[in-house]
């Protein structure tokens, strides 16, 4: 009777693990597995499996940081059944990750949230990090940084839109103080889209004149269309074409 009570507040109840076969997973496809179900000190009844994807990210408001957390997807696994004390039930597990998210980045986190639901007693949990990683356009047009050279500095996202600021590792390294593109990662599929800022890094009274008539810097939208994205390399192209067009009549 003693047990029953614990395991009513979750000591000594059933438990729950999701084992990935991977621990990254592009936007759009499907990741696979498979969740295990240890039963506790008692019978239990589990009324059924819930996984949700959950991101987290923060970004900047004025002088205030914003903290977002959002469930992305969920899915409902299995119907409802008893585990007996000590057993074990596997179940597959596929989980399809929506296309149209923000990628995992600096700021910008992934995990699977798993729930035990277990009638009249505390739910089991189980928290998975992962990482999701673009795809398609979206997949060209980052690795097209990278290609030139860029990594990200810094990130956020806003539940909207996904900010990066690139760094530039060789090609105009030392020359730029930020480098920030914008895009609603849900609007990937025909092109990529937002805004842009180029700051060009200024040095003694100069520098200070120009960056306070703000002849350093360049702002304004972008697009890039498919055929401009249509490999990592042709995006490379198009980024440097852009950067190099907007970046010479910086002071």
């Amino acid at each position: 009777m003693f047990r029953k009570f614990l395991s009513k507040l979750g000591i000594g109840g059933a438990s729950i693990d999701l084992i990935l076969e991977t621990g990254a997973v592009r936007m759009g496809e499907t990741v696979r597995g498979q969740l295990a179900v240890a039963g506790g000190e008692t019978e239990q009844s589990i009324e059924g499996i819930q996984v949700n994807l959950v991101v987290t990210s923060q970004y900047k408001a004025g002088d205030a940081v914003r903290h977002v957390k959002e469930v992305v997807a969920r899915q409902a696994i299995g119907d409802a059944f008893v585990i007996q004390p000590r057993e074990t039930k596997t179940y597959p597990f596929e989980f399809a990750v929506p296309a149209g998210i923000p990628v995992s980045s600096v700021t910008t986190r992934y995990y699977f949230a798993t729930n035990l639901e277990i009638d009249a007693a505390f739910d089991a949990k189980d928290r998975d990090p992962v990482t999701v990683l673009p795809s398609g356009l979206l997949q060209n047009f980052l690795e097209g940084f990278a290609l030139l050279g860029f990594v990200p500095k810094r990130e956020a996202y806003n539940g909207r839109h996904q900010m990066i600021d690139f760094s530039p590792t060789s090609w105009l390294s030392g020359q730029l103080d930020e480098l920030v593109f914008q895009f609603d990662p849900r609007k990937t599929r025909s092109g990529v889209e937002g805004f842009f800022e180029i700051d060009k890094k200024n040095k003694g009274l100069f520098g200070m004149i120009a960056d306070e008539l703000d002849l350093d810097e360049k702002k304004g939208g972008f697009r890039f269309t498919a055929s401009e994205l249509a490999s990592k390399e042709k995006a490379a192209e198009t980024i440097r074409s852009f950067i190099e067009r907007h970046f010479r009549n910086l002071v």
